[in-house]
């Protein structure tokens, strides 16, 4: 097979790819590199030390271990720049802190593509689009991500997370039995919220999720006093098996956030059983459910109510073919090599 493009990936140096456990980031690179090597790409990797990507050309491991240090920070830049010029790739596409990009280009004429999955800092990628010129291009997880910035907006190119609906299937011959919650258990995550959606409208609510360290609090006060309800239960973390059994069983995803998180892969991974989705109106919820269709967009804890009691009119064959159609692998990692190519021949 002809090689298409050379991309190399660094990525912080906190992060193994694939993850060892849950990971974010990490699956949407392992995810993305068995992509685009599929497609006849080369996929060169920089990461951390217990990376194991089984497809990537070659994996280089970072020499600084953390991404916050000076003086790793200082290595990892001079290192990004090695292996870029033992390599020399076509383009960098980086999931790494910014200031490591700084040597490599300034040493050469390599096109970047920096990709968001969290909050974009407006100061630092304004002065890399200053320094870094037609050389230096982001992408963000989503839309809403750009409403604070100012300038430089032309250069972000908004491309979703993508979930594996090769594994996230429907199942038709179990019985839809539930609501269902899934995330971390705190407050901006909305798990009480889910909580008073299910009491309200006499379902059964599955919650399940991690207790992240210093919210110990809000879930012994906030959720704990109704776990000896019928209608609620708590199954506590879970894997990616446990994840698709219960997602194939629910009636509906609640998804109440108060903060802007940037994608919510969680209900891509609902959509792709055929589960609708049903959230507020906050970060890239609009962007993500299409209202009345793939599940409902709502503003608060009665429009969810009122959500749930009509959720029989959401179709789970459209919430499943609109989910591959917009979020499968193979459709997000065209998005992305469509834009390298553009950026590679500007």
């Amino acid at each position: 097979m002809e090689i298409k493009l050379k991309i190399l990936i660094p990525v912080d140096p906190e992060i193994a790819v694939p993850p060892i456990l849950y990971g974010g980031v990490e699956r949407l690179v392992d995810g993305l590199i068995n992509e685009y090597i599929r497609q006849g790409h080369k996929v060169y990797l920089l990461a951390h030390e217990d990376s194991s990507q089984k497809n990537a050309t070659k994996i280089f491991k970072w020499k600084g271990k953390n991404s916050r240090n000076n003086k790793d920070t200082f290595l990892n830049a001079l290192m990004l720049m090695r292996v870029y010029h033992k390599i020399k790739p076509d383009i960098i596409h980086s999931f790494c802190r910014l200031l490591y990009l700084y040597p490599t280009l300034f040493t050469s004429k390599v096109p970047f593509l920096m990709t968001y999955g969290r909050f974009i800092s407006p100061k630092s990628t304004a002065l890399a689009s200053i320094l870094g010129g037609k050389q230096i291009n982001f992408t963000s997880a989503a839309g809403h991500m750009l409403n604070h910035l100012k300038s430089f907006k032309h250069k972000f190119t908004p491309i979703y997370n993508f979930t594996l609906t090769e594994y996230y299937i429907p199942n038709d011959k179990v019985e839809k039995e539930y609501l269902m919650f899934l995330g971390r258990i705190e407050d901006i995550k909305g798990t009480k919220e889910c909580i008073d959606v299910a009491l309200a409208t006499k379902q059964k609510l599955i919650i399940a999720g991690n207790i992240q360290p210093g919210h110990d609090d809000y879930f012994e006060q906030q959720i704990k006093p109704y776990l000896n309800n019928d209608l609620i239960e708590y199954v506590g973390p879970v894997n990616d098996e446990q994840k698709l059994y219960y997602l194939q069983r629910s009636k509906a995803f609640l998804f109440p956030i108060k903060w802007e998180e940037p994608f919510g892969i969680v209900m891509a991974e609902a959509m792709a059983c055929g589960t609708p989705v049903i959230g507020f109106r906050r970060g890239s919820v609009p962007e993500v459910i299409k209202d009345n269709e793939t599940g409902f967009v709502v503003n608060n804890v009665s429009e969810m109510i009122k959500a749930v009691n009509k959720i029989g009119q959401i179709d789970r064959n459209t919430v499943r073919s609109d989910c591959k159609q917009r979020f499968s692998l193979d459709v997000i990692a065209k998005q992305y090599i469509e834009l390298m190519e553009k950026i590679i021949s500007n």
